[in-house]
């Protein structure tokens, strides 16, 4: 088990990593554009400068449900332009989520165009040897927890799952007991502090400066056999621009403790 950070591309991004014993970073594309795949020889070069590689690529807030046929194929083909682009720079696994169908829909109906759509993603990933996953985000994809996960992992038993623990605490779920019940099916995890006040969400510090167990979440992949890599996320206001080198290192450091 390896920890690492999403990383904004910089070259001292990769500097800090290095000189920091970080050995791998991710990145993750909006729903805007893929403007990633434009850096593929940089990236290439930054990573066998610096030592480092890349866990996942990751692409949210994409509707693969989208009423528009157009759109639904342009989000199709740039999930797959990004399988690729994962090729390239040596990313095992591609994250994205489900789209968001209609407010109408059934959950099996939701499901249904879903399976096909990951589906297809996952066949393609297979010819060139990329994984696919989930992610339990909200962002785009109406598959965040187990109700969607029961019908479409059951049907795509190839399909991992991004977890990230902060989104299962702020919706007032038993993160815990959700990895107890999908752990299995995780392939990669991101480190996102969470931290309520007086009920509300206040603002998302590094781990150790929040309210998630994370030695228990740790204990909970090591009983599942995970061995694949947790990435910190900075999220904070407070833990970006000037200290987000910083807050990388002390939620390194909380999380390195409990990796046996």
């Amino acid at each position: 088990m390896r920890v690492g950070f999403i990383t904004n591309l910089s070259e001292d991004d990769f500097r800090f990593a290095r000189d920091n014993d970080i050995p791998c970073v991710e990145y993750n594309c909006g729903p805007a554009n893929i403007d990633i795949v434009q850096q593929s020889r940089r990236l290439q070069i930054l990573c066998a400068r610096y030592g480092i590689d890349f866990s996942i690529i990751g692409l949210f807030g994409r509707d693969f449900l989208a009423k528009d046929a157009k759109e639904r194929t342009r989000h199709m083909d740039d999930a797959k332009r990004l399988i690729d682009f994962c090729t390239e720079i040596g990313a095992p696994i591609l994250v994205t989520g489900a789209g968001m169908g209609g407010e109408r829909e059934s959950l099996k109906t939701k499901c249904k165009k879903a399976v096909a759509n990951l589906g297809e993603l996952i066949d393609y990933g297979k010819s060139v040897g990329i994984r696919v996953a989930l992610y339990n985000c909200h962002w785009g994809s109406f598959a965040f927890a187990p109700d969607s996960w029961e019908i479409i992992l059951d049907q795509l038993p190839d399909l991992g799952i991004k977890y990230d623990p902060s989104h299962t605490f702020y919706d007032d779920r038993d993160y815990l007991a959700e990895l107890r019940d999908w752990g299995s099916r995780v392939t990669h995890v991101h480190a996102k502090g969470g931290l309520l006040i007086g009920g509300e969400r206040f603002e998302d510090p590094p781990a150790g400066l929040d309210q998630i167990q994370w030695g228990s979440v740790v204990a909970v992949l090591v009983h599942h056999g995970y061995d694949a890599d947790i990435n910190i996320e900075p999220h904070s206001r407070t833990w970006l621009g000037e200290r987000r080198h910083a807050g990388i290192l002390l939620a390194r450091r909380h999380i390195a403790q409990f990796i046996p």
